[in-house]
């Protein structure tokens, strides 16, 4: 009896610390990392030159995808990938703007704003692993970054102007791609295994190119039309602060028992593919609507002030 209630416990003993070998196992071997989605808000300040000619601070959101960490165990570690940011670098309004033609109802408003947009590719050096709490790293950065001034025209009655436009679009009144280089140094706080809050600071140093800060663009004499000439040439380094949450990618191996066909001749692969037989008919359908020709509308244009003529030009 005493023998039995002896060998009873160590099956249960022995049963335990199998379950916790095995779970232990499958935490660390079963579930291997593919890497991490990152997505924040980050506050884009610029730096240097492109400070002092009164560029606008700005906000705007960020997105990258990281690698599985080299060497996947190790303390001291590394990743690669692609980080996109964009940003809103400020914006201003101009309102009753007279139209060039006579038929449209009202006048426009004219909205301008400056844009920000980089491609970068990003590598990260880290300081602790996937069962690391908290991780420092820092962050490197190479690519390019776009500053897009645009204009927006609208019309302040649509409703009475059916035939034209609602708004006209004007992307590149100040286009500039510089490139770009730098990186920065954050840390990130481990939630749960599958999402980590992050926190860093990148610093990337711009080539010259011509930008057109906002307090730059003006209406003269109060007009119909907006200058956009006052533009300068600076070096376009930039700033961003940066918060957000980062989504951990794994890759989960089931450990399946080894299957003998020899053995188990019921045991045959599947090679079949669902087929929607409904759909195969679709073909063959005919429509007798025909579609109905839209008539194009007419662009909106602003009414021009009228030729100007220096004083001292007698030409």
């Amino acid at each position: 009896m005493i023998t039995q209630k002896l060998s009873l416990r160590y099956l249960i003993l022995t049963t335990y610390c199998f379950l916790a070998m095995y779970s232990n196992g499958q935490d660390l071997l079963g579930r291997v990392s593919k890497g991490s989605i990152g997505i924040g808000l980050h506050l884009a300040c610029p730096q240097n030159q492109l400070s002092d000619v009164g560029y606008n601070d700005g906000f705007g959101l960020h997105l990258s995808y990281l690698s599985r960490k080299y060497p996947y165990r190790a303390r001291l570690n590394y990743q690669i990938g692609v980080q996109l940011d964009w940003g809103n670098m400020g914006n201003k309004s101009f309102n009753n703007i007279a139209l060039d033609d006579p038929n449209i109802v009202g006048e426009a408003t004219i909205d301008v704003n400056n844009k920000m947009f980089g491609n970068f590719i990003a590598g990260r050096i880290n300081y602790g692993n996937d069962n690391s709490k908290i991780v420092p790293y820092i962050n490197l950065l190479v690519g390019y970054r776009n500053f897009n001034t645009r204009q927006l025209l609208s019309l302040n009655n649509p409703a009475d102007n059916p035939d034209y436009q609602t708004d006209t679009t004007t992307n590149r009144i100040v286009f500039t791609q510089r490139f770009h280089i730098g990186g920065g140094f954050g840390v990130s706080y481990r939630i749960n295994r599958s999402i980590s809050l992050e926190g860093y600071a990148n610093y990337t140093f711009g080539q010259a190119g011509a930008v057109l800060p906002i307090k730059n663009i003006t209406r003269p004499n109060e007009g119909n039309e907006i200058s956009y000439t006052d533009y300068k040439v600076s070096h376009t380094d930039m700033l961003l602060l940066s918060v957000g949450i980062r989504f951990h990618l794994f890759k989960t191996y089931r450990y399946l028992p080894y299957v003998n066909q020899v053995t188990n001749p019921s045991f045959e692969p599947s090679y079949t593919r669902y087929r929607d037989k409904e759909n195969t008919s679709t073909n063959n359908t005919t429509d007798n609507h025909t579609p109905q020709k839209t008539k194009k509308k007419s662009p909106i244009k602003i009414k021009p002030n009228g030729p100007t003529k220096d004083k001292e030009d007698e030409s």
